[in-house]
């Protein structure tokens, strides 16, 4: 699985969830100030192309300025798995989960993985 930029995951993760019936929006204006990537269905998702350590806290904080205004919301971190530093990563995630974020290490779940090669995988 591979994105060029972040924007191209949140476009993958957008299409995915229109094509599966449910209503979606990227970079959605929050009140207070910023923008979420993308809203869907049940979730608010701050994309990260790769789930760093420190890309996963930086999420977590754009995230948690936006729960005023959204506290409807699952808060999610999305993005692919690091090549190194993986184990720092999954440390923080488990850290992240534990105070109520859900992380989505993309390339490892399979509903990602097989729309992305029914998708993306064509030729």
């Amino acid at each position: 699985m591979y994105f060029p930029s972040e924007y191209s995951l949140q476009e993958f993760l957008f299409t995915f969830f229109k094509v599966h019936g449910y209503e979606a929006a990227t970079e959605v204006p929050i009140e207070g100030g910023g923008k979420a990537d993308l809203v869907a269905h049940i979730y608010l998702i701050e994309c990260k192309k790769v789930l760093t350590r420190s890309n996963l806290f930086e999420a977590a904080g754009q995230l948690t300025t936006y729960l005023k205004a959204r506290p409807d919301k699952i808060l999610v971190i999305a993005g692919l798995t690091p090549v190194s530093g993986e184990r720092e990563a999954r440390q923080a995630a488990q850290r992240l989960e534990a105070v109520g974020f859900s992380v989505w290490f993309i390339d490892e779940l399979e509903i990602f993985k097989s729309f992305y090669k029914r998708c993306y995988e064509l030729f």
